[in-house]
C-alpha cells in the first residue's frame, strides 16, 4: 500500500513560504486559502461517500490517484478548490491554481492521517 505521506515533500513549510511570495498573498490571505482549502477537501469527500463512492475516496486518501477513478476524482477535487479559491478569495485563476497544487496533497494526507487515527481509535 502507498500512503500520500510518500508523495509530499519534506519541505513543505518552504513550498509554502514561496507560494506566498510568489502569489503575493498576504499571510492572512494564505492562513483563509489553508481553511477554505481543507473546508472545501473535507466537504468534498463527505459528498462522494454520501453519494456511496467508497473506493474510489478510499482510493485518494490512500494516495493512488493513478488510478482511472482516483485520479478523476482527484482532478475534480482540486478544480472545485480552485473555483472555491477564485469565488470566496477574488484570486486570479493562475494563483488559485498554483495554491491548489501546492495545499490539495499537503491536506489530504492530513486528512487520510486524521481519518485512520479516528479508525484506529474505534
Amino acid at each position: 500500500m502507498i500512503h500520500m505521506r510518500n508523495f509530499i515533500p519534506n519541505l513543505t513549510p518552504l513550498k509554502i513560504e514561496q507560494l506566498k511570495s510568489w502569489s503575493n498573498l498576504r499571510q492572512e490571505q494564505l492562513s483563509e486559502a489553508i481553511f477554505i482549502t481543507k473546508d472545501c477537501i473535507v466537504g468534498f469527500l463527505k459528498r462522494q461517500l454520501e453519494k456511496g463512492n467508497w473506493k474510489e475516496v478510499q482510493d485518494v486518501l490512500k494516495g493512488k490517484p493513478m488510478t482511472k477513478a482516483g485520479k478523476f476524482f482527484y482532478n475534480e477535487l482540486r478544480g472545485k478548490v480552485v473555483s472555491t479559491l477564485m469565488m470566496r478569495l477574488g484570486l486570479r485563476r493562475i494563483v488559485a491554481v498554483g495554491i491548489a497544487l501546492v495545499l490539495v496533497p499537503v491536506i489530504l494526507a492530513k486528512v487520510a492521517g486524521e481519518a485512520v487515527r479516528t479508525i484506529k481509535k474505534h
